[in-house]
């Protein structure tokens, strides 16, 4: 057997497994065993913020597997307490001490675990079409209906306490308003929401600042700011999932930045290692943090694993030194361009919207008997095809077929370039 027909024969296949093995990268650029090209712009999820095969994070990794690689986090090392210091450094002031975990779900199920624990109880809101994680608690504060959520065999796993409010979806208004035109809506239904849900019963909102597996939904001005102001009014905490919008993707090391709007819990990962060990991290306000020292609640064998504090450490390193985050909304500018340079020649394009480097172009209905779902697995098989790596987020019965794009931060406007005419050339070919 192949290495596509073993993988099928043993491996559970939970995601969708496309036709091709990927045996090596370098920088923006993936291989097959063919030795065909590819250019990664799904980012791998979003995690690889310095791209494939970088010489500097594999010698650091290689360094610390010859000092010191496995040992709980019951023991401090150098690793973790310098990785705390520098994620209290680069986080929007007042957050000031941090949890390490393993992966964004894990992250999250600790900052909700947090926020209840602090509270004394109470309810968690999340929004519609939100995306957190698939452990218990994140599954049910995700509000993108998934398998979990549909399946009535698995779904009593979810925990119950968690309400959605209504996304700040401005292309898809859940109100069928304009926007501009709708006095923000969704803030005031969210309100509504705290209200029918007991007030200050309830104990967090959770939100992500750009919903990136939602279709890349950027909130409108004003809205995480109002958010906030909703939060403290009711003496509820906020927490900002920054699992894919953080280490600089949208243009700013953290996207809750544009605002200038501080939560009570910060949590990323993916790309706080650029994807070369697991890791992610919780940063949170210090009463918080406090609070949650006094008990033993969460913890994996691997969450403060030395060759993710590495890394991270590293990551965070060249993303500074090659102002990585800068380029990040250079050319993450440049990109959204050329998606609306594509909408205004195919009408099968009906929106691009993003930030920085994590950007998305939906998919409309059209005339000529091929919906929007149909469409959106041809392009993405014939973009992959064309040597275009990419993330499709369609599920029918959300409404939306988006295209999403997250190259890593060192892509440059050559290798946009290069994307956006295998964009053009396959919506023609699906024409």
């Amino acid at each position: 057997m192949n290495t596509i027909e073993k993988d099928r024969a043993y491996l559970v296949q939970c995601y969708t497994t496309d036709p091709v093995v990927f045996t090596h990268g370098k920088g923006v650029c993936l291989y097959d065993e063919n030795g065909k090209e590819y250019l990664d712009f799904s980012g791998q999820f979003s995690s690889d913020s310095l791209g494939h095969g970088n010489e500097e994070m594999i010698q650091a990794i290689t360094d610390q597997m010859r000092k010191i690689t496995n040992v709980t986090s019951c023991f401090p090392t150098e690793e973790r307490a310098s990785l705390a210091e520098k994620m209290v450094a680069i986080t929007p002031d007042g957050l000031d001490y941090v949890m390490f975990g393993c992966t964004g779900s894990d992250a999250n199920e600790f900052a909700l675990k947090a926020a209840k624990y602090y509270q004394g109880g109470g309810k968690i809101i999340s929004f519609r079409r939100g995306f957190h994680g698939s452990t218990a608690g994140s599954a049910a504060a995700t509000g993108k209906s998934e398998t979990i959520q549909e399946s009535a065999s698995i779904s009593e796993l979810l925990p119950g306490g968690f309400v959605h409010s209504a996304a700040p979806y401005c292309y898809r208004c859940d109100f069928g308003r304009t926007q501009g035109e709708c006095g923000m809506e969704c803030l005031h239904y969210l309100e509504q929401t705290i209200l029918q849900e007991g007030g200050e019963k309830v104990a967090a909102i959770i939100t992500e600042p750009v919903f990136a597996a939602g279709g890349v939904i950027v909130p409108p001005k004003g809205f995480l700011k109002g958010v906030r102001e909703l939060c403290d009014k009711y003496h509820i905490l906020l927490i900002f999932d920054e699992v894919v919008t953080g280490l600089g993707q949208t243009g700013t090391m953290f996207a809750c930045e544009y605002e200038g709007v501080t939560p009570d819990i910060l949590v990323t990962g993916k790309a706080l290692t650029s994807g070369y060990i697991p890791g992610s991290a919780v940063v949170m306000r210090r009463e918080i943090g406090e609070a949650m020292s006094k008990i033993s609640l969460h913890g994996h064998t691997h969450s403060c694993y030395p060759l993710a504090m590495r890394a991270a450490l590293k990551n965070i390193e060249i993303i500074e030194r090659d102002n990585l985050v800068e380029n990040s909304r250079i050319v993450g500018d440049y990109l959204h361009q050329k998606l609306l340079e594509l909408k205004n020649e195919f009408p099968e394009i009906g929106d691009v919207r993003g930030r920085g480097l994590l950007q998305g172009f939906e998919l409309t209905d059209q005339e000529n008997g091929k919906d929007k779902w149909t469409l959106g697995q041809i392009l993405y098989k014939t973009m992959l095809e064309n040597g275009l790596v990419t993330e499709l987020e369609s599920r029918k019965n959300l409404g939306n077929v988006v295209v999403v794009l997250h190259p890593a931060l060192i892509v440059t406007e050559q290798d946009i370039d290069r994307a956006a005419a295998v964009i053009r050339d396959s919506l023609k070919a699906c024409q």
